[in-house]
């Protein structure tokens, strides 16, 4: 069992793990971040002959780059960036390029002054300094009397000769060393490799301090998840530093607490949060809880288990919104150790950690109003019935109530059934205490909002691609936004006839997949997001829409609070307006929307409590109160026979067998048929507007008459209907159909004997064949 963190002092087994786990290349005083790492570096300086790698300038340039634009940018202002990157990127070819050769024939040495090795510019001179090309030219070379000449062995395969034998460099690199202070060529050798790319002096952390802020490296760099730029890592630096400083006691990370190390000032200053010290501290608290991890690795649970606030990424558990669970405010010593005990097994059963959250605060309040000397035995009956009156005047919203009564009343069936306190009264039960359940109003969006924000021109000014893809699935697919968002990469499939399906996973519903029938544009929508998110991570991501913070592998999906203020900016940039007035909507009103037109388009409750997946009728039943008494009796009597006189019905056993059901059964964009219903979905293009009526061989007679005029009848009314709904897709198909109809019958009235109507022409009986 893990010994528990002792605050204060370095833990003693610590530096022991430390040592153990740290690799050689993290341990060095100066950190040279791996050049191919994109946590800490975003690539390489947008000058193409600099390999130097950019962490945090501006434009892609390197600092030293960055720094020359700048003073270029002040000397002459009106020059473009694109002109100046030009000229600069011949500037460091020629200065990166090997030093130039002597110019005497033969001679490989560097040239210097006059273009003239050091050994020829010596003899140059001895000679009366006449004209250099002159001399150059009838000078020959000569191979000294010591032997043959060496090569530099500069790291850059310099090709020039050195000065002697006994020179390892040539005499522009022995400059170079020369002024560096004449360091071990191999240490020296060994920092030029990683050139003039930012790094890390750690050497002012004490060697504990060091080798635990080089673990947090090393977990950064292994985790490749999150950056962690070298600015960032100084600041980091700076900030442990000045903590040493104000308390010299100091010597690890966990001596501090979290609150501690978020309150710490520097000069009397807090630190400014605006700069890049707020990443300096995320990353100092990062690896705090790495190095509480570390310790606590054997058994997370003997540490986290005693402690009045449990920190789940130490148990192993990642959200998106809890981190921690609270029991302090639980005063009864025997409830807090019940609620704990209750809460580490309903973990065990995966429930998920916001729902504890709510369970614990309802818990807290129950305690609360409880004696604090209270024992097990005295929590009865009558005082939950006295909480039940108590919480009825301080919580009048019944919703409200009824969470708080439906977790204690979870959490005291949970004790009884596990034994787990045998002195607890056997009356402590919640009953049928939870007040009854208003029946919830729809949310959906008036047909007029719709119209504003499904306009080509506004969805074009979403700010992102995949957060407008998010937006159009919401819309025509009625989605719940974690759902959305949370789209595996691969989640369009097709059935036998080739039509596409939207695979999505039901997370409210334990994670239940489910399908819904897509059009083919929306098809072609996700593909192309597919094709960004292979652009973008070159090892792929399992989410159609992968997070834009904190996730350079991919691993994680975007974010609500990342859509959400998208929205924000999209609808205040498109000036949403109803009634005249501002309006907002929310992500969960798209899916009462989609309800709503369904039920509007006649498609049946259980067709669109299948499509939405919803768990109970009851649910659908929001959605369902503007349907008419007949729609389900009509919808029964609808074919489900084509063309060709098949069956339109899949293999029961089929994994798509409910999904090609319901794509059968929506028809969403109905047209009037004599004989039937059109089952295309309302997004598709169909070049007929009535499959008969638009048929060369369609042939009728004035006996038909009767017929064609109550389609005509029963068409107008549709139109009429549909405009009033706003159901433009709808109006758009059936007009196509009143016109064929109003040309037709008028045709028909104007028949003479021995004369039909084939394929919307007159024709005599005999020429039609």
């Amino acid at each position: 069992m893990a010994a528990p963190i002792v605050q204060g002092r370095v833990h003693p087994h610590l530096l022991e793990h430390l040592v153990e786990v740290v690799r050689p290349e993290f341990r060095a005083e100066i950190f040279h971040p791996p050049r191919d790492s994109a946590v800490f570096f975003s690539g390489l300086c947008t000058v193409i002959s600099c390999p130097t790698a950019i962490s945090h300038t501006a434009r892609g340039l390197c600092e030293g780059h960055y720094q020359r634009w700048k003073i270029h940018e002040k000397r002459r202002p009106g020059t473009g960036f694109e002109e100046w990157l030009l000229a600069e990127e011949e500037h460091t070819r020629a200065r990166n390029a090997p030093p130039k050769a002597c110019l005497i024939r033969g001679c490989n040495r560097a040239s210097r002054g006059r273009g003239l090795c050091h050994r020829h510019g010596e003899a140059w001179t001895r000679a009366g300094r006449p004209n250099v090309e002159d001399w150059a030219g009838r000078t020959l070379y000569q191979l000294p009397q010591t032997g043959g000449e060496r090569v530099c062995c500069f790291p850059t395969d310099c090709p020039r000769w050195t000065d002697g034998p006994d020179q390892p460099l040539c005499r522009p690199h022995w400059e170079r060393w020369r002024t560096r202070g004449r360091p071990d060529l191999e240490t020296w050798f060994a920092e030029l490799a990683h050139g003039k790319d930012p790094r890390v002096d750690l050497g002012r952390l004490e060697r504990h301090l060091r080798l635990e802020v080089q673990f947090g490296l090393q977990c950064r760099h292994d985790e490749a998840t999150k950056r962690a730029l070298v600015r960032t890592i100084r600041e980091a630096v700076n900030l442990i530093v000045r903590a040493t400083a104000e308390d010299p006691s100091l010597t690890s990370l966990l001596d501090w607490d979290e609150r501690q190390w978020r309150t710490t000032h520097a000069g009397g200053k807090q630190i400014d949060r605006t700069t890049f010290a707020t990443t300096a501290l995320a990353f100092v608290l990062d690896t705090r809880l790495r190095l509480h991890m570390l310790l606590v690795a054997d058994d997370p649970w003997a540490d986290q288990y005693p402690r009045d606030t449990w920190d789940l990424r130490i148990l192993g558990i990642q959200h998106e919104a809890i981190r921690y669970l609270r029991f302090g405010e639980v005063p009864q010593p025997w409830l807090r150790d019940l609620a704990k005990r209750w809460v580490r097994w309903r973990l065990s059963q995966d429930i998920d950690p916001s729902t504890l959250a709510i369970n614990l605060k309802s818990l807290r309040k129950f305690a609360a109003f409880l004696s604090e000397d209270l024992q097990p035995a005295g929590l009865d009956r009558d005082a939950i019935e006295a909480w039940l009156a108590k919480l009825r005047i301080d919580w009048p919203d019944a919703d409200t109530r009824r969470a708080q009564i439906a977790s204690l009343s979870t959490f005291l069936r949970d004790v009884h059934r596990h034994a787990w306190q045998p002195g607890l009264s056997p009356t402590a039960f919640c009953f049928e205490d939870t007040p009854p359940r208003k029946v919830p109003k729809p949310r959906w969006i008036p047909e007029e909002v719709m119209a504003q924000m499904e306009a080509p021109t506004n969805l074009a000014l979403f700010p992102s691609d995949d957060g407008r893809l998010i937006l159009k699935i919401l819309i025509n697919c009625g989605l719940r936004l974690k759902d959305a968002r949370k789209l595996p990469f691969d989640c369009v499939i097709r059935d036998a006839s080739g039509a596409p399906y939207l695979a999505w996973i039901n997370y409210k519903m334990r994670s239940r997949p489910a399908f819904f029938p897509i059009s083919e544009s929306m098809a072609a929508d996700i593909a192309d997001q597919q094709h960004r998110v292979r652009d973008r991570f070159e090892n792929g991501s399992p989410w159609l829409f992968p997070g834009h913070q904190a996730n350079l592998d991919g691993a994680r999906p975007a974010s609500a609070s990342w859509w959400r203020s998208q929205l924000g900016r999209w609808l205040e940039g498109i000036e949403l307006v109803y009634n005249d007035k501002p309006i907002r909507v929310t992500a969960h009103q798209f899916r009462h929307t989609l309800g709503t037109r369904l039920i509007n388009a006649d498609v049946p409750q259980h067709v669109v409590q299948q499509l939405l997946d919803h768990m109970s009728p009851q649910m659908t039943a929001v959605y369902a109160r503007l349907l008419d008494k007949t729609v389900r009796e009509h919808w029964e009597r609808a074919t489900k026979v084509n063309a060709e006189g098949q069956i339109a019905e899949p293999e029961p056993d089929h994994p798509l067998a409910d999904a090609q059901w319901m794509r059968l059964s929506m028809v969403r964009a109905k047209v009037t048929l004599p004989n039937g219903y059109c089952g295309a979905p309302i997004q598709t293009d169909c070049e007929y507007a009535n499959p008969c009526l638009d048929c060369r061989f369609f042939l009728t007679t004035a006996e038909f008459l009767p017929l064609h005029q109550r389609q005509l009848e029963e068409t107008t009314q549709l139109i009429a209907d549909a405009k009033a709904s706003g159901l433009t897709r709808v109006v758009e198909k059936n007009t196509k159909t009143l016109i064929k109809l109003e040309n037709l019958i008028t045709s028909l009235r104007s028949l003479r004997s021995g004369q039909i109507v084939a394929g919307g022409q007159v024709e005599d009986l005999n020429a039609a064949g």
